[in-house]
Order: C-alpha cells, then sequence, then structure tokens
C-alpha cells in the first residue's frame, strides 16, 4: 500500500493527530524525579559534615535510595551507588564538603540538574555533591550579564531575563539544569543569533578547586580554568558554584513553521533545504529536522506506514514583518507544496515554544530509559539521508533521529569546545523495559558508523558513554583532550575528582 492510499484510509482522528504533531517534537524528556530539590527537608540531616549547612543522605540511610534514583531524571538508573549524596546550598557548602572529602579520600562526583543520559554524577563509593538546591539569579541589566547559580533551570532564567528585556540560548527543555548543559557546550534556543553555543556565552564562574580554594575565572583570571569550564562537560576537575552568562536582547517576535512528510520524501527535504540555505540568507533561522514514528500508528506498522520527517523552522527577530520575510523562503518551496501537513507563521513566546514544541505531551519526551549519540557534521543532510534506513528498523515508537542545522561553530582559542561545525545529528533511543536495554543499546550503537562518516566532532553532553567511554575522548580536538588531562593533573593531582564515565 502507498502512502497516499494509507493517508486515504485514515480516519479523521488520524488526520488531527498529525495537525497536533505539527506542536511537536522528539525532544525533551523531564519526570518528577528531575529536581530533587524539592525533596530538600528543613530537618537537620543526623549525620554532619563542617561547614555544610544543606542535607547529607549517607548509603544506610532509609531514604537514601529515593535520593540516588532522584538524581537521574529517566528512568534508566544507573547501578552506581555512592556513599553519600551532599545536597549543597550555597558556595561555602561546597568548599567544606570538598576539602572534607579530600580529607577522607572519598572522590567526588558533581551534579546541577541531572539530565545527562549516562547519569554521569552516579558513581559507586565516594560523594556525590548535588548542586541542584543551588538556584540564584541576579542580572545586571547595564552589562547584561546574568550571575546564576548552576541549579537554575532553561525556564527560570528566560523568565528572570525577559522580565529585563534580555534573554539567552537556554536548553529547549524548560527543566535542564543550566550548570551541566552550558560547561557541555549548550545547544540552545536562537543559538545561531545568541552568541552559538551556550558555553561560549560564560564569561566568568566561580570554581571551587580540589584542595578547597574558591576561585573567580575568566579571560584574565586563571584562564586555563576558564577555557576548560567553556565546553569540558562531565569531566571536569572542579566545581563551578556560579556562571557569569553573557545576555542578549530579547526577540521581539519568535515565529516557527512546520512541515511533515512521509520518510520517502527525506531525500527532497533534505535537498530543499539546503537550495533554500544557499539562495536565501537564513542563517540566523533555527532549523530542525526529527525522524520519528507517527504516534497514533501502532508500533508494529511496516516504515513506509508509520515513519514521517518533521521539520520546522524557528525564527526570532525584532519584529514580526522581519519573521514573515525570513520564512518566505519555506512556504514558496517544495517543503510547503509537498508536504502532508503544515502549520506555517505560528506566533509564539518562549513559554509557548516549551509547551508546544517540548514538552512532557511529546510522545518521545515521556519518562522513560533512555540513550542517545550523536555527531557534528558539515553534512548534515547526508547524515540523515545514511541513517534512514536504519531507523526504519527503530525498535520503539519514540526512537528517533534528530538534525539542527545553522550551528555555525568556529575554533576558539579561548574554549575547549572548538569545533567548527553546522549541523548536530543526534540518535535517540528511548524504551520502557529493561529487558529491552541490549536491543536498543545495538540499534543506537549501529547508528554510530553510519553518523561517524560524517562526523568533524561531538556533543559532549549527548554521548553515549556507559557502553564506549572512549567516546568521551572523541568530543575533543586531540590537542584540546591532552590539555585537558595536563589542567587534571594540575589542579587534581590527587584526583579528587571523577573524571569521565570510564576514565576515572
Amino acid at each position: 500500500m502507498s502512502w497516499e492510499e494509507l493517508m486515504n484510509q485514515q480516519s479523521s482522528s488520524r488526520r488531527r493527530a498529525l495537525q497536533q504533531l505539527v506542536g511537536l517534537t522528539a525532544l525533551g524528556a523531564v519526570n518528577a524525579l528531575r529536581a530533587p530539590r524539592a525533596l530538600a527537608a528543613e530537618k537537620p540531616a543526623r549525620f554532619t559534615i563542617p561547614g555544610v549547612a544543606g542535607k547529607i543522605i549517607r548509603r544506610q540511610d532509609a531514604n537514601y535510595e529515593m535520593w540516588r534514583q532522584s538524581m537521574v531524571w529517566h528512568m534508566s538508573k544507573p547501578k552506581r551507588y555512592p556513599e553519600m549524596i551532599v545536597q549543597a546550598r550555597s558556595a561555602e557548602d561546597v568548599v567544606a564538603a570538598v576539602k572534607y572529602a579530600a580529607q577522607h579520600k572519598l572522590r567526588v562526583a558533581v551534579r546541577s540538574g541531572g539530565h545527562n543520559s549516562c547519569g554521569p554524577s552516579l558513581r559507586d563509593g565516594g560523594m556525590l555533591l548535588d548542586l541542584s538546591a543551588m538556584d540564584e539569579i541576579s542580572i545586571e541589566v547595564d552589562r547584561r550579564i546574568a550571575s546564576i547559580q548552576p541549579g537554575v533551570r532553561s525556564l527560570e532564567l528566560v523568565t528572570a531575563a525577559r522580565e529585563k528585556g534580555l534573554s539567552f540560548p537556554v536548553p529547549h527543555c524548560p527543566s535542564v539544569g543550566l550548570g551541566g548543559f552550558t560547561m557541555g557546550g549548550g545547544i540552545g534556543w536562537n543559538y545561531a543569533q545568541r552568541g552559538g553555543m551556550a558555553t561560549l556565552s560564560i564569561v566568568g564562574a566561580d570554581v571551587v578547586t580540589a584542595d578547597g580554594r574558591l576561585l573567580h575565572v575568566s579571560a584574565r583570571e586563571h584562564p586555563d580554568i576558564y577555557w576548560a569550564v567553556r565546553g569540558v562537560g562531565p569531566g571536569f576537575f572542579g566545581v563551578v558554584t556560579r556562571l557569569h552568562l553573557q545576555l542578549y536582547p530579547v526577540p521581539k517576535a519568535i515565529l516557527a513553521s512546520s512541515y511533515i512528510f512521509p520518510l520517502s520524501q527525506l531525500e527532497m527535504v533534505t535537498a530543499t533545504l539546503d537550495r533554500i540555505r544557499k539562495e536565501n540568507n537564513v542563517a540566523g533561522v533555527e532549523l530542525i529536522t526529527v525522524l520519528m514514528h507517527h504516534p497514533e500508528v501502532p508500533a508494529d506498522a511496516p516504515p513506509e506506514k508509520s515513519k514521517i520527517v518533521f521539520f520546522t523552522a524557528f525564527v526570532f527577530e525584532d519584529s514580526e514583518q522581519k519573521c514573515l520575510e525570513v520564512l518566505k523562503p519555506f512556504a514558496a518551496s517544495d517543503l510547503a507544496t509537498k508536504c502532508l501537513v503544515k502549520m506555517e507563521n505560528q506566533p509564539f513566546s518562549f513559554e509557548g515554544l516549551y509547551e508546544r514544541y517540548f514538552s512532557l505531551n511529546d510522545p518521545a519526551g515521556r519518562c522513560a530509559r533512555y540513550a542517545v549519540d550523536n555527531v557534528l557534521t558539515n553534512e548534515g543532510g547526508k547524515a540523515l539521508l545514511a541513517v534512514a534506513d536504519h531507523f526504519r528498523s527503530a525498535p520503539t515508537k519514540d526512537c528517533h533521529v534528530l538534525a539542527s542545522f545553522n550551528m555555525a561553530t568556529k575554533p576558539r582559542a579561548d574554549a575547549c569546545f572548538s569545533w567548527a561545525a553546522d549541523c548536530y545529528v543526534g540518535a535517540y533511543g528511548i524504551w520502557d523495559e529493561e529487558q529491552d536495554d541490549p536491543r536498543i543499546y545495538d540499534w543506537l550503537a549501529k547508528n554510530i558508523p553510519l553518523l561517524d562518516q560524517y562526523a568533524v566532532g561531538h556533543y559532549v553532553n549527548e554521548v553515549e558513554g556507559r557502553l564506549n567511554p572512549d567516546r568521551y575522548r572523541q568530543c575533543f580536538t586531540a590537542a584540546n583532550w591532552n590539555r585537558l588531562q595536563k589542567l587534571r593533573k594540575q589542579y587534581d593531582p590527587n584526583g579528587v575528582f571523577h573524571s569521565y564515565l570510564g576514565h576515572s
């Protein structure tokens, strides 16, 4: 049966489901355990560390397992067990906890928001230092600088900055903690017009070192640590207690146009997108293409009846008229005439974007087991086409492949994230049962060689390091990786802090 015949046989509710799907994407996944700061109790802990005012949970405590599982947002809870969890409430708490850990030979892992799919903050033994309750925000309007603690969430910064007429390239999911997001690179909303990767908008940081010193780092103060903060991801040799972020004027208008196609038209979609980008000035447009399963089609339906391509162009400008002008080439192209469903020139606020495109209503955003790997590439269309056939065999409905174009990243001497890449392409495995882990990981692993042939690098926040620890090394140039190892030896010679999974 052809796609057209299938569509003719679908009920009106199936058609409405496609219309609704224009308001969804395959990103974003949060759950009730994503924010353990909500679990904080006023009652003092039975065990104390001198100088630490925050809650301390030890492995023998009755509520330990609840806290341990809350350190990871998804249901793939790593079977790794720290001896204690310390929920810091201040920089002073962090200093005291790090000094205690060093004195008692407890290796330290650090958590900001717990959104990393590998759960790197959960390690066997030692101390897990949870920063999620550190969520202060202050904004200097004249300098356009936000000073935030690492537990601040995406939507919180959006709200605080917008009240001052400012914005930041925040995560696409409203609950993601900004500490890990920014330090790992940070592919955020409107990054193309707002400084590129979010990590490049870090203008300073307050860092607790392995010997318990609290340092302010910037391009002028401790520039080697500052270099590492900007892109190191979950392998940092210290604790960032505060980030100083460059802010940007808030866009006065946000419009989005979305188009849906059968997977069989992917080549047309990528070719049309390449042509639009070549012939028009759309470098500031956020372009997202998702290969996904139609949510209303049964999981066992054949791919020609179930797999779709979802493309959206997001425009952030000074006026609605400018947005409309930028979106014209998409409306005048084959994307508009050959799609199954379209929704063009739709106005949004940031909250509206979260609710419509990256909310818990997204089938791929529900709480489940989760794994992801990716490439950064200058050939995004070819990378999508390379994995298309393999995607047809995706083992669950919620597995998907996502590409984000117009990254325009450039090498930077002042950041360890320094890839020159146009596009992020990530393959996402999402499933429910632990017994299916091998099947999902096998599907994910088979995406890697298909994508890697077009890779110039990788995004450290979204690599599958549980089964392939060397993937972390591949997220950096050889020179940057070697420099990170030298800095670790210099600033953490006794190994107080864990490095990347599989590297410590």
